[in-house]
């Protein structure tokens, strides 16, 4: 599923803004996004918050630092979306995981329906999005 620009500029996400953190802001990050995912059902809150780790990890790894993390969750159909913007130029990709890492986008590549990367002049942005159910779906008879 491509990440239409729209989506990336629609009123419709939660932002946190990360410029100038570093990597132990991690669960500072991660307690933000499990708010914002409060009606997700519980198997779906937990794919999303390692989506949302990898995602931030790979930024401060790779791209100089995330500058922001954005999380838009639409009830219907249900589906959670994961943007990580930060300073790199590099592209990410798929590797063999060895001892220096290489799990990280396997884990995303695995739990979500479409990740990817749209570079902009002065970094880029890396999108992950995940089907989900909703909890109140899961409770109606």
């Amino acid at each position: 599923m491509a990440f239409d620009c729209a989506d990336e500029d629609s009123g419709h996400w939660a932002v946190l803004d990360m410029t100038g953190t570093d990597s132990t802001e991690l669960s500072t990050a991660r307690w933000w996004a499990e708010k914002k995912l409060g009606t997700l059902a519980e198997p779906d809150r937990i794919d999303t918050l390692m989506v949302v780790a990898e995602l931030l990890d790979n930024a401060y790894r790779h791209g100089g630092g995330p500058r922001q993390l954005r999380i838009r969750y639409r009830h219907r159909p249900c589906d959670v979306t994961v943007a990580v913007i930060d300073a790199g130029t590099g592209k990410p990709r798929l590797r063999a995981p060895d001892r220096g890492g290489g799990r990280g986008l396997l884990i995303v590549d695995r739990l979500c329906a479409g990740w990817g990367v749209r570079h902009h002049d002065d970094g880029k942005l890396v999108w992950a999005r995940l089907p989900c159910t909703a909890r109140e779906a899961q409770e109606t008879p």
